[in-house]
């Protein structure tokens, strides 16, 4: 379905990437007038045998060059990673944090130049990136609550027959060599959430982001080299089939954290074999709506949710489950809403839904509207693309037969499923292979905590749509959507081992 010609969105000129301050030039060389990243290993900045072109969703322009990493460079780099084990593990954990605090304070005073590259690089309104770049920052200043994960456990004996002279100390250590592989949609943010717990732990990284945001992974490994890391921290670019597989298959790599699709981290685990991971997956949150549910504060809540990012996130509400007798008036307050996301360029200050990362993205979006509408959806409103731009769209009426039902969107579609009652709410909600994230809207404590109860999935938000900051809470998912709890103190749990030491007194 392409409605290209009844959509045009006004670019602001080529975009560019800024010109980048001393701190970062040691980092990146120029090619034909583009900046090159180079990668980081054992405490320098190198280059490989190739490079590869970074392109913006803007309008689709070559904005720069990272380097095209080789397998046997992998295999060099984390030997190198792992003989800096004892290195990191004498640094004592007091003083880890401090250098992770100073990686924050190094993210907010270049935190112009970093928001400019998320907007320029991954396409995102100008609002999101400083949002962003603001929340990095203060992810890395919660380290100290991370700390208390590593305090160390006694345990008396005397609670069963044999133990009367024995006590035992419990203490988490790090686990070795981590791969840290960070997807698009998020690609600061995520990068310090993998990275700092890790170090903190005593854990070297060996850091891949996504081919679609490399640039700005190349700005943040470059402030962790200046705290202080650049020896416990390797960045790597390249091809995400060769050089992940690579990475996750090296015997040394002990442990993964990952975040992206549930057919790639279903990969990993296979290439990977027996190792310690974070896989934090694919989602397709359901917004339950119930009778007694207050539909204006339902109808701002899930666009929000929904339209945020342009839909590009994990935790996007993308699909609504509606009990029938209410559908129609949040139907009405659901168009509402959409008219105050404006489409357009995301240099643009009043633009609050910006380009989808790729063609391969916005095309996939644009064929599962369409196959909704060719089953009987009713387009309520929007639907149209333009190259990487598609409009917020609200579909009523989507038949259980249509992909988007089931299949993950990543993209600014609000699908409206009826039912009778909550029953089939929960039903339809649970019959999805996915379950990382869902909402329910409700006014009824008694409903909210039994149907938060009987959903899914790893979280269940009563009120307002999946979200989670600075990770106070756990975030992760069950079935399809992955494995494991990212968040403040919870990630220390899956990037160290845990070690019991009996003593008999």
């Amino acid at each position: 379905m392409s409605k290209s010609n009844e959509l045009q969105v006004v670019l602001l000129g080529r975009p560019e990437l800024p010109r980048l301050q001393d701190i970062f030039r040691d980092s990146f060389y120029e090619v034909e007038g583009l900046p090159a990243s180079r990668m980081l290993a054992d405490g320098r900045w190198m280059e490989a045998d190739g490079l590869m072109p970074v392109d913006s969703p803007i309008d689709g322009s070559e904005i720069g060059y990272v380097q095209r990493a080789s397998a046997p460079m992998i295999e060099e780099i984390v030997e190198k990673l792992d003989g800096h084990m004892e290195e990191i593990a004498s640094i004592p954990p007091h003083k880890r944090a401090e250098m992770l605090e100073k990686v924050a304070d190094l993210i907010l005073e270049h935190s112009k130049i970093l928001s400019d590259v998320l907007v320029t690089e991954a396409g995102k309104p100008m609002h999101e990136a400083s949002g962003e770049v603001n929340a990095a920052a203060e992810r890395l200043k919660l380290v100290y609550q991370d700390l208390g994960r590593l305090l160390e456990v006694a345990i008396p004996g005397g609670y069963g027959p044999g133990t009367e002279s024995k006590r035992a100390v419990i203490i988490r250590v790090p686990v070795g060599v981590v791969a840290a592989i960070t997807p698009f949609n998020y690609p600061l943010f995520s990068a310090v959430a993998k990275i700092g717990p890790a170090l903190l732990a005593g854990d070297p990284v060996i850091f891949k982001p996504a081919s679609n945001t490399p640039i700005i992974g190349a700005l943040i490994a470059r402030l962790f080299a200046e705290a202080g890391f650049s020896r416990f921290l390797a960045f790597v670019t390249g091809p995400g089939g060769s050089i992940g597989d690579a990475i996750v298959s090296h015997p040394l790599v002990k442990a993964i954290t990952f975040t992206g699709s549930s057919q790639v981290g279903k990969r990993i685990s296979r290439v990977a074999g027996l190792k310690k991971m974070h896989m934090e997956l694919g989602g397709k949150a359901p917004a339950l709506v119930l009778e007694d549910a207050d539909l204006e504060l339902a109808a701002d809540r899930i666009a929000y949710g929904a339209y945020r990012l342009s839909g590009q996130r994990c935790d996007a509400i993308s699909r609504v489950i509606v009990v029938k007798s209410v559908a129609d008036r949040l139907v009405e307050l659901l168009e509402e809403k959409r008219d105050e996301w404006k489409l357009g360029d995301p240099r643009d200050p009043s633009t609050k839904i910006g380009p989808l990362i790729d063609r391969k993205a916005a095309e996939r979006v644009e064929s599962l509207v369409a196959d909704a509408i060719e089953r009987g959806a009713e387009l309520v409103g929007g639907g149209s693309r333009w190259n990487l731009y598609f409009q917020p769209t609200l579909l009523d009426d989507v038949p259980l037969t249509a992909r988007i039902s089931w299949e993950e969107t990543f993209g600014p579609v609000i699908p409206i499923i009826k039912v009778e009652d909550e029953g089939e709410a929960v039903k339809i909600s649970n019959e999805s292979v996915y379950g990382l994230d869902s909402a329910v809207f409700t006014s009824s404590v008694e409903r909210a905590w039994r149907l938060a109860l009987a959903i899914e999935a790893g979280g269940v938000t009563v009120n307002d749509f999946p979200r989670h900051g600075l990770g106070l809470f756990p975030f992760g998912g069950v079935k399809d959507s992955g494995k494991g709890r990212e968040g403040v103190g919870y990630s220390l749990d899956e990037l160290t081992e845990l070690k019991t030491m009996v003593f008999k007194l």
